[in-house]
């Protein structure tokens, strides 16, 4: 809703003939309005908000998570589950009108995977990595439950909107027709995610030699577990990687 209008009136004056004139130019008045795109919102996923004010020149938002902006049709992403009240100020000519409106954040639980050379902190880029949700699955690659996402330069991987189970993960890359990278011996499950949180982990990659399209035989004794992680010690490797 519209919480408060100020308008401030510009008075131009000048003598001609004795006389006082009023140049005031007739400037219509601001009228602030946005709305948000969608009816769900979900931590780490963007926010949408749509711009519908009228004789405005600039604005400015609070997203009421610390965050501002002064587009005009901003994207925010909200890190934490929660109610925000989201405010927007329009700037016109002769003064500003403010409008509030609130957005609920629900949590989401997600996994993010930063994609390592076995035996170096160095990140593997175009790594194709899937989930599956069974280790039978993931032998087989059968039944997925996610899309292939594959790692841009600096070997990090997405998933978001996941459930709080434990995920078996593949990770490949091919060299040639007989040779590849693949987590397969070096670690694939994940612990249970811990719910309506970002998930790190990390996984390492071998190159291994093959028949194009087939994985190792071996009958898997136990399940291997690969690395948790955390925010700061991915940031950590991407910057060092990128000092190199």
């Amino acid at each position: 809703m519209k919480t408060s209008k100020f308008l401030i009136p510009a008075m131009l004056f000048f003598t001609l003939s004795g006389c006082i004139v009023d140049r005031t130019p007739d400037y219509p008045p601001v009228d602030a309005c946005f709305s948000i795109s969608g009816t769900t919102h979900y931590m780490n996923e963007p926010v949408y908000f749509v711009n519908c004010s009228q004789n405005a020149l600039s604005f400015s938002w609070s997203f009421g998570d610390g965050f501002t902006s002064n587009q005009k049709n901003p994207t925010h992403t909200y890190t934490e589950a929660g109610t925000y009240q989201v405010t927007m100020t329009a700037e016109g000519y002769e003064g500003y009108e403010t409008f509030t409106d609130a957005v609920t954040i629900q949590g989401s639980t997600d996994l993010d995977i930063l994609v390592m050379y076995v035996g170096t902190e160095d990140p593997v880029s175009n790594c194709d990595v899937q989930l599956y949700g069974s280790e039978t699955d993931w032998q087989n690659l059968t039944n997925p439950v996610s899309d292939i996402l594959t790692t841009g330069t600096d070997g990090i991987v997405f998933f978001s909107g996941l459930n709080p189970v434990e995920y078996f993960i593949d990770a490949y890359r091919f060299v040639s027709d007989t040779s590849y990278y693949s987590n397969y011996f070096q670690g694939y499950a994940t612990l249970p995610l811990e719910e309506n949180k970002i998930n790190y982990y990390n996984i390492y990659v071998e190159l291994l030699y093959n028949t194009a399209g087939k994985r190792p035989t071996d009958k898997k004794i136990e399940i291997k577990r690969i690395e948790k992680s955390t925010k700061e010690e991915h940031e950590r490797i991407i910057k060092e990687f990128k000092d190199k």
